[in-house]
């Protein structure tokens, strides 16, 4: 069985295009999006000639990827073999699923996309529908050699547009339509957040809200302003939006994963300048973070923080696998515990075709970039020396470790994204990287055996103030990459004491 994907190769900083004359109000049925751009003259909403072929998707995989595959193969054998020649591809929801509309079908609303294996020969256009029926379009877009080109136009299910960008070649160009404000810039300094393509709604108590998003065209390459706005120093002077000191509400998201997908950063209430009411931070799974309340500047009460020290167990390991050619590679893990969580599903191990950049393909054709697993370790970790880093440290600290553990910029990126929220929140962290018991805790037998074999297993203890504690000497633990070379990160709270 073979699976065609949609790579929805996610872009966290983007910029959108476009410079409104005017600034108009919006409604909430909009989603921020301004009256005067709803109606667009060139909708691509029109009778398609040529042959059809309908493929079937769903979402599948931890990263919520829009999986593209011929009908039946889901099951296992495609009902009717693909035609070698058709002008335009229509993808419509897996039989398999029954709600109605299939809102995941917009997923093709993320910055950067592209068919994948049979269909990445594809030049035409492509239709994906909310319904098997075919009455709602999703999206709609040209691909030339599976590469968007040109206009790509998400609608909602009632043919509402929510969202229009342009390509060239495959990547994302600007964006036309877009549910929040993305061109904008922010002094820190001054307390001044300028938003040039300013769309707002009324909440149900009639407060302006403002919508921002990531920006891709920062001043300062790899400072990310949307983040900047939520420290301390931001709300030293008297908050303003365009220059008028600001009364109401100030949402940040993510990237939307669908059309109903927000996933909302951080909201922040203003009276005069100042924060009142409200102050809602979430990390990167949508989870509330903290919820603290302020009257006029000061902090009143602090409602809720999500408490990370009560992480368990092996905390998400995975594995990267780099053959120097295209090879089959097993791997077999033998853990002093339970596993309780893999993806893929780990069957008397993993069985996988691996390329040289890092790609996994199972006995299916399904795609990987890593092997993920979690798991309940009988036996505690003992610490006895270590690095003692203050909270907001823990990003700087982590980049120079990495480095020296022999970790890429990709994975010390993935490594740090997930670890930083736990991390960050703690006055004090003890750092230690385990080697030797961990390799014994949590057997890797791969075949064939690389010839480098990268584990970083990191073990942590929060702690409320400084101890002293011999400082681990990284070096020993550093390798060079060099052959067929594995790499796996991870992490694990420390509860047992430390050893001094």
């Amino acid at each position: 069985m073979k699976y065609f994907i949609v790579s929805l190769f996610s872009i966290c900083l983007f910029s959108c295009a476009g410079d409104p004359e005017s600034t108009e109000e919006v409604n909430e049925d909009n989603s921020g999006v301004p009256d005067n751009i709803m109606e667009l003259e060139d909708s691509l909403l029109v009778q398609e000639d040529g042959e059809i072929f309908t493929a079937e998707a769903a979402i599948d995989g931890p990263d919520d990827e829009l999986w593209v595959f011929r009908p039946g193969e889901w099951e296992g054998e495609p009902l009717e073999p693909m035609p070698e020649t058709y002008e335009v591809l229509h993808v419509i929801p897996y039989s398999g699923v029954s709600r109605t509309p299939y809102t995941e079908m917009s997923y093709t609303n993320k910055m950067n996309f592209t068919l994948w294996d049979k269909f990445a020969e594809h030049t035409g256009k492509v239709i994906f529908f909310y319904d098997r029926e075919k009455t709602m379009v999703a999206s709609e877009f040209h691909v030339i050699d599976g590469k968007p080109e040109g206009m790509a136009s998400i609608y909602k299910p009632d043919g509402a547009m929510y969202m229009q960008k342009r390509y060239e070649n495959g990547l994302w160009v600007e964006s036309i339509v877009y549910p929040y404000s993305c061109d904008w810039t922010f002094d820190q300094a001054e307390s001044k957040l300028y938003i040039n393509d300013p769309g707002y709604i009324r909440n149900s108590s009639g407060e302006t809200v403002h919508r921002i998003s990531a920006t891709l065209r920062e001043k300062e390459p790899g400072d990310n302003h949307m983040y900047k706005i939520m420290e301390k120093a931001s709300f030293e002077n008297l908050f303003k939006i365009n220059n008028e000191i600001f009364t109401g509400v100030l949402e940040a998201y993510f990237e939307p994963s669908g059309i109903d997908g927000d996933n909302i950063y951080y909201q922040l209430n203003f009276k005069d300048g100042m924060l009142n009411g409200d102050v809602k931070i979430y990390n990167d799974w949508a989870e509330l973070e903290l919820h603290e309340i302020f009257n006029m500047g000061e902090l009143d009460t602090t409602v809720y923080v999500l408490d990370y020290s009560e992480m368990d167990g092996l905390a998400k390991p995975i594995i990267y696998l780099y053959p120097e050619k295209e090879m089959l590679v097993d791997v077999q893990l033998d853990l002093k515990g339970e596993l309780t969580h893999t993806y893929p599903k780990y069957n008397k191990g993993w069985q996988v075709k691996a390329s040289p950049d890092g790609t996994l393909l199972d006995k299916e054709g399904k795609e990987y970039y890593a092997l993920y697993w979690e798991g309940n370790n009988h036996e505690q970790f003992q610490v006895s020396e270590g690095f003692v880093v203050p909270g907001e440290k823990t990003a700087a600290f982590l980049e120079t470790s990495l480095e020296i553990l022999g970790l890429n910029r990709r994975e010390a990126n993935e490594f740090i994204v997930f670890w930083l929220p736990i991390l960050e929140q703690n006055p004090y962290n003890l750092i230690h990287f385990s080697s030797d018991e961990y390799t014994e805790m949590a057997q890797l037998k791969i075949t064939p055996q690389p010839e480098t074999l990268i584990r970083v297993m990191m073990v942590y203890k929060p702690l409320q103030s400084p101890i002293e504690i011999p400082q681990q000497d990284l070096a020993k633990l550093a390798k060079k990459r060099k052959g067929f070379t594995v790499v796996e990160w991870g992490g694990s709270l420390l509860k047992s004491k430390v050893a001094l």
